[in-house]
């Protein structure tokens, strides 16, 4: 019986340094998470940039020059995906890094 409730809460112990992880500051700037994995994408020729420019305002298709990105909006788009852009799971970029990214697109930090 022991053996079986040990064997039980192996995956949850395998689980909880991402739960950590995921919790508290983030480990990469908002710069650097937006250069590393957003910008091939956003930035001007980018993918993104060209799908997005067909839904918003002129000049606003690269996510640097949004004049307005809700953080809300940005970690809800993140995480589940839209259209041909893939969900970035908490493995991929913390909880703590999509909200300071999220922040500071929306600030326009860039």
């Amino acid at each position: 019986m022991r053996l079986k409730l040990i064997a039980a809460a192996l995956p949850l112990v395998a689980l909880a340094p991402v739960a950590v992880q995921s919790a508290g500051q983030p480990s990469r700037s908002p710069e650097e998470i937006y250069t590393t994995r957003c910008a091939y994408c956003h930035e001007a020729g980018g993918w993104g940039t060209r799908a997005l420019a067909k839904r918003v305002p002129a000049g606003e298709a690269e996510l640097r020059n949004r004049s307005s990105l809700p953080p809300a909006y940005t970690i809800a788009v993140v995480r589940r995906g839209i259209g041909a852009m893939p969900q970035f799971t908490p493995t991929e970029l913390t909880d703590a890094e999509l909200e300071a990214l999220a922040n500071w697109l929306d600030r326009g930090n860039r």
